[in-house]
């Protein structure tokens, strides 16, 4: 029997998600899901429209949704705004329903009691001509690095999301905005109280007792990234101003964190971005705001299509439109680190054509596996319901199916007990009829289940034929799975595999290169949130730099004429052979970080966005370093190493 789970959510992450965690059908009413939503209605009041949302009984809202769009919505265009509803398995299509667009779910959270504080918005004189944001994880606000010359905090501002929490008057907090003046007492309190004590307090509040956060570690994601992008000079000299840089950051939820795919984080990041653009602009603080966000996932459609890309657009615009200019939104990608991974094929199909390559499932992996299929732009099929996908498990048992837009087929195993399922996720309009591409979603569940079935480890064998007579550019991608930075979720990575995938590596002398016949490539391997369509998006390649002279950094990735092309430029992330990745600020002020990766180079470029260092020409290699280099980072500590 195929189930249609579209009543049981848009996205086949999420229904799987579900499935695996034994809550397909759950109607609990402590569970909530935030959801990014657009009014049908783009003649409906503001005011109206929230108090249409209050009138529901299963929706809730955090008021800075209502003063975002007071202050920044565009006339004649509809209201944009992240709710919370009731997560059932089913909702009506009438009603309330009928008066919004679903555009992209969140991370269920339980319905709880909670103090809200107001949020306060202070109104600055005058502006500075540029501040620094990032969005990132686990950011040490208390660190000295980011203290002015008075040792007062360079901090405009610091939301540390939460998964939203329902109060009882249906309004919703999703997390705190510490202002300068809290981060200045917690600053101030360092004189009698350990950072640690200090984090541990303020988490405490924040998050549930269980939640695995960041800010006990030596080293966290966040403060790593933001020293790179804003940190003092270690030496202690500030010969080109940073110290007056004012800063704003959003420390991601940690459960955002948990699910790789990056399907959970992305509401959290257009919320953070959205407050962000209040703090800079409705406040006067800065001119220009540069944000680094040097998070990424693998597979997706890389084309600027995906809701994230579309609405990270958006806000760059609605900026851009609402200040005629004068003010400026900078975002700042990493391009990615999967260039050795083997986890991007790519397969020319002729009608009636098939090919095939292997999925290696890890042993032990205590998370689910995705595969996504895409046609690419290039390609004259654009049905994905016209690739029949025959799935073989490494007991050679196969199974084959194709699937209508909307629905799934399980694969292996039952409908109550799945071990694989195919879904095909038809494609939605996101903006101005600029659709999100239709895709197929091959899941796996864990080798290693805690609850519910366990896929066999091995090789899995994925052909894909052509049931058409058009010609396909097809594209499977696996997706980011492994451990995030910091954490252990048992994540293992799966990663394809093929009988010509290994070739003859002259740099390392050994066979770990791809042979260019195999179906495995180093194209398209760019981070799917890199291929924003805005020319103040800029995406970071990551260079080796020695002597004055870039090469790509190993793991840095490779554009591809269907994945948004080559980098816009990239930075230094390795400086030496002998140990890798750059030196940076640990979370606590004692603590030293040596990270690596394309997270880095965006760091360090947009630093250089706001301070410009120097920079050298790419003579080659322009799908990975793009046009020219930033080689130096003033803040990298190179007296300790």
């Amino acid at each position: 029997m195929t189930r249609s789970f579209k009543t049981k959510g848009w996205n086949g992450y999420l229904d799987w998600e579900a499935q695996s965690a034994g809550a397909y059908d759950t109607n609990a009413p402590e569970l909530w899901e935030p959801v990014f939503v657009r009014s049908v209605d783009a003649l409906i009041s503001t005011q109206d429209f929230f108090a249409s949302v209050n009138a529901q009984a299963d929706y809730a809202f955090d008021p800075f949704e209502e003063d975002y769009n007071a202050r920044f919505r565009e006339t004649g265009k509809p209201v944009e705004a992240i709710l919370l509803r009731k997560h059932v398995g089913t909702r009506p299509s009438t009603g309330f329903e009928a008066t919004i667009q679903v555009l992209h779910v969140g991370a269920l959270s339980p319905k709880r009691d909670t103090t809200r504080t107001a949020p306060t918005f202070d109104i600055h004189a005058n502006s500075v001509p540029a501040a620094i944001g990032i969005i990132d994880s686990g950011i040490g606000y208390l660190h000295p690095n980011f203290w002015d010359a008075n040792q007062d905090t360079r901090f405009a501002g610091i939301l540390r999301q939460s998964l939203p929490a329902h109060d009882t008057a249906d309004e919703i907090s999703s997390g705190e905005a510490l202002t300068p003046a809290e981060i200045n007492a917690d600053i101030a309190r360092l004189a009698s109280a350990s950072e640690d004590e200090i984090y541990s307090e303020r988490n405490a509040e924040l998050h549930g007792p269980l939640t695995r956060h960041e800010m006990r570690q030596l080293v966290t994601h966040g403060t790593a990234m933001l020293d790179l992008a804003a940190g003092m000079d270690p030496t202690g000299n500030d010969l080109k101003g940073m110290r007056n840089i004012p800063i704003l950051a959003v420390s991601l939820p940690p459960e955002a964190f948990e699910d790789t795919s990056g399907v959970r984080m992305q509401i959290h990041v257009i919320q953070g971005l959205r407050w962000m653009i209040y703090r800079a602009f409705a406040e006067n603080l800065c001119d220009e705001l540069v944000v680094n966000i040097s998070l990424g996932v693998v597979a997706g459609p890389k084309n600027g299509g995906s809701f994230l890309e579309q609405q990270m657009k958006r806000e760059i615009e609605r900026v851009t439109a609402h200040f005629n200019g004068v003010k400026t939104l900078e975002l700042v990608f990493a391009f990615g680190n999967a260039h050795e991974d083997r986890l991007v094929a790519r397969a020319a199909l002729a009608g009636s054509q098939s090919n095939e390559v292997q999925l290696c499932l890890q042993p032990d992996d205590r998370t689910a596996n995705y595969v996504e299929l895409r046609l690419t732009d290039l390609s004259e099929q654009s049905k994905p319901k016209r690739i029949e996908v025959t799935l073989t498990a490494p007991d050679g048992s196969s199974q084959t199916q194709t699937v209508r837009k909307g629905r799934h087929k399980t694969l292996f195993g039952t409908e109550e007990a799945p071990i694989a399922r195919l879904y095909n996720t038809p494609a939605r309009e996101i903006w101005d009829g600029v659709d999100e591409p239709a895709h197929l979603t091959l899941a796996f569940a864990p080798t290693n289940a805690k609850n519910g079935p366990s896929a066999v480890s091995g090789r899995w064998t994925i052909s894909c034929r052509n049931a058409s007579a058009k010609t396909m550019d097809l594209t499977l991608q696996v997706q980011r799975d492994d451990s995030p930075f910091a954490r252990n979720t048992g994540a293992r990575q799966a990663y394809f595999e093929d009988a010509k995938v290994r070739g003859w590596n002259q740099h390392y002398r050994d066979y770990s290169a791809l042979d260019t016949s195999s179906l495995v490539t180093h194209e398209g391997t760019n981070s799917a949130f890199s291929t924003v369509a805005h020319d103040n998006a800029h995406r970071i390649g990551a260079a080796r730099v020695r002597l004055g002279e870039s090469s790509p950094a190993e793991y840095t990735a490779q554009g591809a004429d269907w994945s948004g092309g080559a980098p816009d430029a990239s930075a230094i992330s390795e400086a030496e052979w002998r140990s890798s990745g750059v030196s940076a600020a640990g979370t606590f002020a004692a603590a030293n970080a040596r990270l690596s990766g394309t997270s880095a180079a965006a760091a360090t470029y947009t630093r250089h966005l706001v301070k410009p260092e120097t920079t050298v020409p790419v003579v080659t290699d322009f799908d990975r370093l793009g046009t020219v280099t930033v080689i130096d980072n003033p803040s990298i500590r190179r007296q300790r190493r």
